[in-house]
């Protein structure tokens, strides 16, 4: 049974940069968290730019059961065998409930070579084989074709004027999101607006929540502006450069999953008393 102090507590989270290691993919120096996490029974949602196979993938190999939220925010995935209670907006899937807030992949793929046809220099995932993906990005084959299986955004190579790109984006009700390898197009959803759908789910059962966010891009900054406790996890070149002014955040000293670790534990143990 959860205390009571405890049982409010969510966890949400990035991935890569964040609870893995950008290079590697390693979870290494998190192991002591994860397991604290378990042991209070505080879930760990995670939030990523990954794809709905990709987070499958991960949560599994983090030993994680919660829902989670895959490209960005793009779409909301809760275990049918929850015990929340769902609510309107939400459709049945064969293993989850799910919520689209992103547009088709279809769309944004349109939107891709449309801007390639202005001059705009873009190389989509879809433009990719999958050996290329996993050259890229340091995936194995088959982790790599999973990343492929977009559904509500697409990760792009860029090299020119952001500014630019993301004004044509914004005339076509699109946005772009930079994150720790890529740009990434999508609609106008965010990782901040499916934060804030699970936290209203979770506190129609449990009753008012606490929130912990970490990540280290500037796509993660809107779920980071919602919660009561953010973390920056520190990377060269990531939202640790410049950190946002928010109430109670705390920047790691290690990056990725040491910085990661560490940071939960602490808050973890804050909390406890």
């Amino acid at each position: 049974m959860r205390e009571e102090g405890v049982k409010k507590i969510l966890v949400f989270s990035d991935l890569d940069g964040a609870l893995l290691s950008l290079r590697t993919y390693s979870f290494e120096g998190a192991e002591e968290a994860l397991r604290a996490l378990r042991e209070r029974g505080v879930p760990l949602i995670l939030s990523s730019s990954k794809t709905r196979r990709e987070m499958e993938l991960w949560r599994e190999r983090l030993g994680v059961s919660a829902p989670f939220i895959s490209e960005n925010g793009g779409g909301i995935f809760v275990p049918t065998a929850s015990d929340l209670k769902v609510p309107k907006g939400f459709s049945r899937g064969d293993h989850y409930w799910i919520r689209a807030l992103g547009v088709p992949y279809g769309r944004i793929r349109e939107a891709v070579e449309a801007l390639k046809g202005k001059g705009f220099s873009l190389r989509g995932f879809g433009d990719m084989e999958t050996l290329e993906v996993a050259e890229l990005t340091g995936m194995s084959l088959e982790e790599a074709r999973l990343a492929k299986t977009r559904e509500f955004s697409e990760p792009c190579l860029f090299s020119g004027d952001e500014g630019s790109l993301r004004e044509e984006l914004a005339s076509q009700g699109l946005t772009l999101w930079r994150g720790g390898r890529f740009v990434h197009i999508q609609g106008p959803h965010d990782k901040g607006q499916a934060m804030a759908t699970l936290t209203e789910l979770y506190e129609a059962s449990w009753g008012e929540v606490r929130t912990i966010a970490l990540g280290d891009s500037p796509n993660d900054l809107p779920m980071l502006q919602r919660a009561d406790f953010p973390v920056v996890i520190r990377r060269k070149g990531g939202l640790s450069d410049q950190p946002p002014p928010l109430p109670n955040l705390l920047v790691t000293e290690e990056e990725g999953p040491r910085g990661w670790g560490k940071a939960m534990i602490t808050l973890l143990e804050a909390l406890d008393g």
